[in-house]
C-alpha cells in the first residue's frame, strides 16, 4: 500500500525552517521541494521576511472578505466579455482578466490574488474596488491571445468595459524589480509560460476510445479554425451560440456550432443527440433551414459518430425515386466524412471556389524538389521567428529570433544535400552551419 505524500511541504515545516529549527534530515527533504516549487518559496520568502509574532489581542483577527459566486447562479455562463475573471478550464486553473477579444478568440491577462508579488509592471487592484473584494494584481503586460474555449468558469467581472478602465486608472504597483535574484521574476515567468501553455491540445491517439468526446465550444474553435486557414478569406465562417426564435431547434435539444457563407453558399452547422431520424426531426431542420435563409444543413451526432451528414431543402423532404416512381424518405447529400471534410466537399462542389482558380499554361516544367524544400525550410524558420514576438520574457523572445541567422546556412546544406554532395554530409552542415556563420 502506498504512502500519502503530500503536494507541497507543510506550513509548519516550512516555518521552522525560517525559524532555523528544523532538522537536518527533513531540512534537506524540504530544500529538495523547495528546488522545484515556486509556491513554496514563495511562501518561505514571506516567513522569513514576516515581523515578529505579535502579543495575543483581546479580539480575533477580521479575516479578509472573500466572494465567491454560487455555482446555482449564471456566474460562469454567457460568452466572456471585457472585464470578465475567468477561471481556465485545464489544470492547475489560472485566473485570468478578459481585456477584449472578438468572436473564438479572447485578450486576457493573468491575475493573481499575491499582491504582495506586484513589481512596477503589475496593477494592484484594490479590496474595494475589486469584483471579488480581496486585493488583485492584474498583469497587463503578460495579456495574451487565446481561443475562448480555454475559459471553464466566470467568477465575477468588473462590469462594463469603463469599470474596468477606471479600476486600472486608480490601481496603484509595486516596487521596481532590481536584480535578476527578485523572486518576483519567478512569478512573471510562472504566468507567462502558464499562459502561454493554455492552447488547446490535439487530443491523444493513446486515450481510452470510449472517452468523452470534445465540448462543442473546442468542436466549433476548430472548425472555425481550420476553415479559416484552409478555405482562405472568401470563405466567412462565424461562431453561432443560440437559436434565437427557432423553438423548433430548442425543443430538440440541437446545440448550434457555426455558420458558413462562401460566395453566397450558406451552411448552417449545428450537433445533435442523434442525427436527423423521424419526421419532427425533419420539420424541425426545415424550420432551421428557412429561418437563417441556408443553402444546406451541417448535421453532426457526435454522441454516437464522429461523422456529418448535409442535407439541402430537397434532401429534407419526401421524394420520388426515378425511375421506379417509388417514394423516398429524406436522406442526406453527403454523409460518412468527418465534419470538414464534409464541409469542404459541398463547398468544392457548389461554389466553384477552386475552379475559378487560373488554369496552368504552357508544357510542364520540371519540379526542383532541393528548392521546394529549401523554400519550405525557410518559410518554417520565418514563421518560427515571427512566433517569438508572442512571448514577453525577453531571453525566450532572443531565441527564437536568433533563428533568423540560420536561414541562409541551412539553404546552403541542404543545397549541398540534395545536389552532387552527399545527403549525410549536407545534413550533418545544418548542426553547424550557425557556429560558422558566426
Amino acid at each position: 500500500m502506498s504512502v500519502f505524500e503530500p503536494a507541497h511541504t507543510l506550513d509548519v515545516d516550512l516555518a521552522d525552517l525560517a525559524d532555523g529549527v528544523l532538522d537536518d534530515a527533513r531540512t534537506a527533504e524540504v530544500e529538495a521541494h523547495l528546488s522545484e516549487c515556486l509556491s513554496c518559496r514563495l511562501k518561505l520568502e514571506r516567513l522569513i521576511g514576516a515581523p515578529p509574532s505579535a502579543p495575543v489581542l483581546d479580539r480575533p483577527l477580521a479575516s479578509p472578505a472573500f466572494t465567491v459566486p454560487n455555482g446555482g447562479g449564471d456566474a460562469g455562463t454567457g460568452p466572456p466579455a471585457v472585464g470578465d475573471l475567468w477561471l481556465t478550464a485545464s489544470e492547475p486553473r489560472l485566473l485570468v482578466v478578459v481585456l477584449g477579444g472578438e468572436e473564438d478568440r479572447v485578450l486576457v491577462a493573468p491575475v493573481t490574488f499575491d499582491v504582495e508579488t506586484a513589481d512596477d509592471e503589475t496593477l494592484v487592484v484594490a479590496a474595494e474596488h475589486s469584483p471579488l473584494q480581496t486585493g488583485l494584481a492584474l498583469f497587463p503586460r503578460l495579456a495574451t491571445e487565446v481561443p475562448r474555449t480555454v475559459l471553464g468558469e466566470r467568477i465575477g467581472s468588473f462590469g462594463p468595459a469603463a469599470v474596468l478602465a477606471g479600476a486600472l486608472a486608480i490601481a496603484t504597483s509595486g516596487p521596481a524589480i532590481v536584480d535578476a535574484s527578485d523572486p518576483r521574476l519567478e512569478v512573471r515567468q510562472h504566468l507567462a509560460d502558464r499562459l502561454g501553455s493554455i492552447e488547446e491540445q490535439a487530443p491523444d491517439p493513446g486515450t481510452r476510445s470510449d472517452a468523452p468526446g470534445p465540448r462543442p465550444e473546442h468542436l466549433r474553435s476548430a472548425l472555425i479554425g481550420d476553415l479559416r486557414a484552409l478555405r482562405g478569406h472568401i470563405c466567412t465562417v462565424r461562431p453561432k451560440y443560440d437559436w434565437g426564435d427557432v423553438l423548433a431547434a430548442h425543443q430538440a435539444g440541437w446545440e448550434p456550432i457555426a455558420t458558413i457563407d462562401e460566395i453566397g453558399v450558406v451552411l448552417v452547422v449545428f450537433d445533435t443527440p442523434h442525427g436527423l431520424v423521424d419526421d419532427g426531426d425533419f420539420h424541425a431542420a426545415r424550420s432551421v433551414l428557412t429561418r437563417f435563409n441556408g443553402t444546406a444543413l451541417v448535421v453532426l451526432a457526435r454522441a454516437v459518430s464522429d461523422l456529418a451528414e448535409v442535407f439541402d431543402s430537397a434532401a429534407l423532404n419526401h421524394g420520388i425515386d426515378a425511375p421506379s416512381g417509388r417514394h423516398t424518405p429524406p436522406r442526406p447529400l453527403i454523409s460518412g466524412l468527418a465534419p470538414f471534410d464534409t464541409i469542404g466537399k459541398f463547398l468544392d462542389q457548389n461554389t466553384g471556389a477552386r475552379a475559378a482558380a487560373p488554369a496552368s499554361r504552357g508544357p510542364v516544367t520540371r519540379v526542383d524538389v532541393g528548392d521546394i524544400l529549401r523554400e519550405a525550410a525557410g518559410t518554417a524558420l520565418d514563421e518560427a521567428v515571427r512566433q517569438g514576438a508572442r512571448f514577453k520574457i525577453a531571453p525566450k523572445r532572443r531565441g527564437y529570433e536568433s533563428l533568423a541567422d540560420v536561414r541562409e546556412p541551412f539553404e546552403d546544406a541542404l543545397s549541398r544535400a540534395f545536389g552532387t554532395g552527399s545527403v549525410v554530409e549536407g545534413l550533418a552542415d545544418i548542426d553547424t552551419a550557425p557556429e560558422a556563420d558566426g
